[in-house]
Parts: structure tokens; sequence; C-alpha cells
């Protein structure tokens, strides 16, 4: 320790809190495609609550591994793409977090499918991202995180077209103009989430790329 700054590597500990985070992360995903259809409202405030405290913790894993990136002179990779992946993991957190909210004070249910469509493309972003983040310690295998890269963005373009398609679905049926506004947010919210997973997956490509 020099001036309050480790020299020594802290590679375990960094993996540890971006795992910690990416799992937290994934579960809340989860949750909030529990949550769209979910029909006990007892239930629904239950989830809404999980998903609302698992932002927390995330925030308080940012906040930790910040403050360790500023006291760690040596990390397992660069300083700014830590920092980065743990940034656009919390935001994950934080956009999962208002859809639950909007979930909830609209007292929102499915239409014609839409929330199932759009909240299981957000699963299987969130599952392919977080074994990514678990799979930082193995990065000689860059095959593998070509191959779920790829994959992330499959997903992410076709979030893209089933949005358009809810979007004129909806224009279609719904004469509300209130309900197509309310809807059209939590649909840009869910496509965001996807986004978000693409985020990550480009830090985890850009380093791989630096390291294998």
């Amino acid at each position: 320790m020099f001036f309050g700054i480790s020299l020594l590597p802290q590679e375990n500990k960094f993996y540890e809190l971006l795992c910690q985070a990416s799992e937290i992360a994934n579960q809340t995903i989860h949750s909030l495609r529990d949550l769209t259809i979910e029909e006990d409202r007892e239930q629904a405030f239950k989830l809404a609550r999980d998903i609302e405290i698992a932002r927390h913790k995330v925030k308080e894993l940012s906040y930790e591994i910040t403050e360790r990136l500023c006291r760690t002179l040596m990390t397992p990779f660069d300083h700014e793409d830590i920092h980065r992946l743990s940034r656009d993991l919390y935001k994950i957190l934080k956009i999962s977090d208002k859809a639950q909210e909007r979930m909830i004070a609209f007292k929102l249910r499915p239409f014609q499918n839409d929330f199932f469509k759009l909240t299981s493309n957000m699963v299987e972003a969130s599952d392919v991202t977080n074994d990514l983040v678990k799979s930082l310690k193995r990065l000689k295998d860059s095959k593998s995180f070509h191959d779920k890269y790829a994959l992330i963005h499959n997903i992410e373009a076709n979030t893209d077209q089933l949005l358009n398609q809810l979007t004129i679905d909806l224009y279609q049926y719904e004469n509300d103009f209130k309900k197509i506004l309310i809807r059209k947010e939590m649909y840009a919210l869910m496509e965001s989430i996807v986004d978000r997973h693409r985020d990550v997956s480009n830090v985890i490509l850009e380093i791989v790329l630096k390291h294998s």
C-alpha cells in the first residue's frame, strides 16, 4: 500500500463484485417478466419491491467498485472498462425499477401477448449477458465471447423489429389515446433494457479483444 493506493492486483474482488451485480440484474429481469403476468396484486407488489431493492443493491456495488478502482493501481483489466461495465449493469437495474413503477401505478396488463414477447427477449439477453460477465476469467476463450456477443446483438435487432410491430398493432386495436401513450412508454423501457444488455456485451467484447 502506497499513499492509500494498493499496488497488488485485486482480480478476484473485482470479478466477484461484477458477478454479483450481474447476477442481481439477471434475477431482476426474471422478476420483471413475472410481474408482467402476475394476477395477484399482493404478489405483484412483492415483485416490484424486490426489483426496487435490487436496484439499491447494485448501486451500492457500483459505488464499491468505483471506490476500489480509485484505490487500486493494478486491476485485471483497464480501470475504465471496469467502471463502464459496472455503470452499464446498474443502468439495467435503474430502467427495470422505472418499468415496475409504471406497471404498478397504471395496473398494466398484457395486450395481445405484447409483454410476453418483449420480456422473453429481455430474459434471453440477460441470461446471455450474465454468462458473459461470469466468463471474464476465461478471456482466452474468445470464440465463446464472440458467439454470445453476436447472439445478444441478434436479440437486440429482433427486439427493434418486434417493437415496430407491437406499436402498429397498438394503434390498430387500441382506441384510448392515454392507454396508447402509457403502453408505448412501457415498450420503450423494455426495449431500452435489451439495449443496455447490448452495451454490456460491447464493453466485454472490447475487454476480450484487448486481453485475449
